[in-house]
Formats: C-alpha cells, structure tokens, sequence
C-alpha cells in the first residue's frame, strides 16, 4: 500500500510539471521572420512618366505572443523593413513599427476573438526628409469563427499621421509653421469560406483621411476598397501555396479641382502571393502586382508593375 501511495504521488507530480512547463512554454511563445528580396518595378513615383527602378527589401520581425489564461493572451512585436532603390533613391526607406495588442476570448469555445491594440510607426525617407512621418494608431479587431469552413471578423482604426518636415499649407498656398498631420478612421469586414484547400475570402474597407492642409482640401478624400482573394495549397504536403487578389478602389476628393470639379480616382489592382516551402522554416516567394490608376486629373493617370523575388525563414 505504501509503495502504490508513492507512486502515485510521483505520478501527480509529474504531471505537474508537465502542466508547468507548457504554461511555461505557452507563456514564453515567440514568432521571428526574417527576408531577402529583390524586384523591379515599372513605375515607383506613381506617375505619368513610367521609368522603372530595380530593388532590394530586407525585412525582420519578433513577436511575443504569450497564452496568460484560456480567455486572455496577448501579441507584442517589433517589425523593421528596408527598401533600397537603385536609381531614384528618395524613394528607399526605413520603416520601422512597434504594435501591442490583448487577445480576449469571451466564449469558452475560443469561436470567437476580440483583439484592442496600438501600433506606432515610424517611416524614415533618408534621401528625402519631407516624406518622412509618424504614425500613431489605435484599433480594435475581432474575429469569429462559425464553424470548420467559415470566419469573419473585421476591424476599425484611428491613426494620426505627422510629417516631420513637410509644412502645412493655407487656402492661398502659403506655406505655414505647423508640420502637417493626417486623421484616419478606417473601417473594415472580412468573411472566409474554406472547401477543402481552397479559401475564398471577400474583404471590404473604407476609409476617411482629413489633413491640416488647407490648400483645396488637397489631402482630404473618402476612399472604398473591395477585395476577392482565392488561395490554394499544392503539392505533398501543401509546400506550394498560391493566392490571387484582385481589388478595386475608388477615391474621392473633397475639393481637389480636376477639370472643373473634384477629383476622383478609380484604382483596379492584382496580385499574385507564391510560396514554396523549401525546409522546415525557409520558404521561396514571389510577388507580382499590376496597379492600373484611371482619373478625371491627369497626375492620376499611371500603370505600375511589381515583380519581387524572395527567400523568407521564419521559426
């Protein structure tokens, strides 16, 4: 009797620590990613004048994503990228981006997610000091998942936007002291429908910007954006990924003047995401983008094509 009181006190024990431990473990969960990339791109200014440029990303993150309880996590993370182009270098830039965020799950079933959170980010321009800026956001998502072959979920955000050295301007077009600052409220939702390894997801946004620049509300526009992506996996164990997405965008000025009345722009873009699992954590991409602007100014008219080859490792 004494020697079965013994082992199962050993066994309590062990599977104490083994509880431990993966609290532990769950407590302590760490995400890092890691990419090279290079590409060319037929149009970066966005403009009438198409001269393409070629260049290279490097890009890096960590995220703690620790589990506190069954309801309650969290998911902190730092992010930098660098991009470096060849020939018209006031486009390359640094950016960098710290977010934080508390994941909630108030059913126990986990169906259902709330995610409040902040980011700040900072877009450095080395060659080009007047489109450097800080970015301030505040946002809320949520995520819910009805059953095996469907989510949705969406997300709202406010970001304060302030430039470092670029001024803010008058109705006359006189330039003033004050540095000029965007105000965004972006509202977002998303359903995904999953049949077998196919998804099909269908995401709408829309947008308001205001700035404190007072020349013809130059900065002030109402945008909607609706996007389809269909994706796949392929090949033994899913080590091909595919996903395609086209988009349609269309931007409204408040008073920016285009041949007599406000500006509009109406953008349709496609993409396309490739992902080949080569080992355990690195993985092959390529990218490719087509952006086709069409608007009633013709600083809005311009076609840009992406093409980006990378090699990503993330554990």
């Amino acid at each position: 009797m004494r020697s079965e009181r013994l082992f199962r006190r050993q066994i309590r024990k062990f599977a104490k620590l083994k509880l431990k431990e993966r609290r532990r473990a769950l407590l302590w969960k760490t995400k890092i990613s890691a990419s090279v990339a290079a590409g060319f791109e037929t149009n970066p200014l966005n403009d009438a004048l198409e001269k393409g440029d070629y260049f290279n990303e490097e890009s890096f993150s960590i995220n703690w994503v620790p589990t506190f309880s069954e309801q309650w996590g969290a998911d902190i993370g730092y992010r930098v990228t660098h991009q470096n182009y060849f020939e018209q270098t006031d486009l390359s830039t640094l950016d960098q981006a710290l977010t934080g965020s508390l994941k909630y799950y108030p059913w126990e079933d986990g169906k259902l997610l709330l995610q409040p959170g902040a980011e700040f980010e900072w877009l450095y321009y080395p060659k080009d000091d007047l489109s450097t800026y800080e970015d301030t956001k505040a946002f809320l998502k949520f995520k819910h998942y009805a059953g095996e072959k469907w989510n949705w979920g969406g997300k709202y955000e406010y970001s304060y936007k302030i430039y470092e050295a670029k001024r803010t301007r008058d109705e006359a077009k006189n330039t003033l002291q004050p540095a000029r600052a965007d105000y965004r409220n972006t509202a977002e939702l998303y359903i995904t429908r999953y049949i077998d390894k196919y998804s099909v997801k269908l995401r709408g946004k829309a947008y308001r910007n205001n700035s404190n620049d007072a020349y013809q509300k130059f900065y002030d526009y109402d945008a909607y954006r609706g996007y389809v992506t269909l994706s796949r996996s392929f090949l033994e164990e899913d080590k091909l990924y595919l996903s395609f997405t086209p988009n349609y965008e269309r931007k409204n000025y408040h008073r920016r003047d285009a041949e007599g009345t406000a500006r509009h722009d109406d953008i349709v873009e496609y993409k396309l995401d490739l992902y080949y699992t080569l080992k355990k954590y690195w993985t092959l991409t390529y990218n490719y983008a087509h952006k086709a602007s069409n608007s009633n100014a013709a600083g809005g008219e311009y076609t840009n094509i992406t093409n980006k080859v990378g090699l990503m490792v993330d554990f």
